[in-house]
């Protein structure tokens, strides 16, 4: 199945490449190197080692402070005059000190350097929908969107000309449609940029005021179990997907 592949690659294929591109801050690399600089949201400080590099006063009013060694470690930072700066830095080592990848099972994590950075803030994303899309044998494949984040999130899936597919189940599914992106051919094609000569890879990207913005690349989603697809949909990705390691 997909989920027994990748996992296989998450404990047999290329680690320290998957390792570079997990990794939220050296990835900037790659995408600026594939010729996609103008969809990484402009840096506003970093990378630090430590949570007492952080020189508050020289980040702007506004800002997201992330760790670049895991998921779920993000601080939104609205307006730095209300911000409590002794909370953040707190969960800043907090965060330093997370061994994410014995919690999450995904190996390549331990090659990811604890860091720190920020971001600027671009505005308000909770009400975005996320894309992500799946590349299989480096090409993109299918849709996973997630929204309303705002209040339980929900999830959709689509092929590559937005029409609805089956294999999600759980309570997240969602039962109404999301309305095709305005820009999801330039999304599709960034994806296979980004995916040429991986055999999987998980391409995130967001539509916000008309552009396209980079997200992510996730070598195992979901630690590879992928519990929100049906068992059909996981087999018949599966048996498309060519391991070349």
């Amino acid at each position: 199945t997909l989920a027994d592949k990748v996992s296989w690659l998450g404990l047999n294929g290329d680690l320290s490449r998957a390792a570079q591109l997990t990794d939220k801050y050296s990835v900037r690399s790659y995408v600026t190197d594939r010729g996609f600089a103008e969809l990484l949201i402009p840096l506003a400080g970093g990378p630090w080692t430590d949570a007492s590099q952080i020189d508050i006063a020289a980040l702007p009013q506004s800002f997201v402070l992330k760790a670049t060694h895991g998921c779920e470690m993000n601080y939104i930072c609205k307006n730095k005059a209300m911000l409590d700066t002794a909370h953040l830095l707190d969960l800043a080592t907090l965060w330093l000190n997370k061994n994410y990848p014995r919690a999450c099972v995904e190996p390549h994590y331990k090659l990811i350097p604890h860091r720190l950075y920020a971001e600027k803030y671009i505005g308000e994303l909770g009400g975005i929908v996320d894309y992500k899309i799946h590349c299989i044998n480096g090409r993109p494949e299918f849709v996973l969107t997630c929204s309303e984040r705002e209040r339980a999130l929900k999830l959709n899936l689509y092929d590559l000309d937005w029409n609805p597919i089956k294999g999600l189940q759980g309570p997240m599914v969602n039962r109404k449609e999301v309305a095709r992106p305005s820009l999801l051919d330039e999304m599709i094609r960034t994806a296979a940029k980004l995916a040429e000569g991986f055999d999987f890879v998980r391409i995130d990207l967001y539509e916000h005021n008309d552009h396209v913005y980079f997200g992510e690349m996730t070598f195992s989603p979901a630690s590879g179990v992928f519990e929100y697809f049906t068992d059909e949909f996981v087999s018949f990705w599966g048996n498309r997907l060519e391991l070349s390691a």
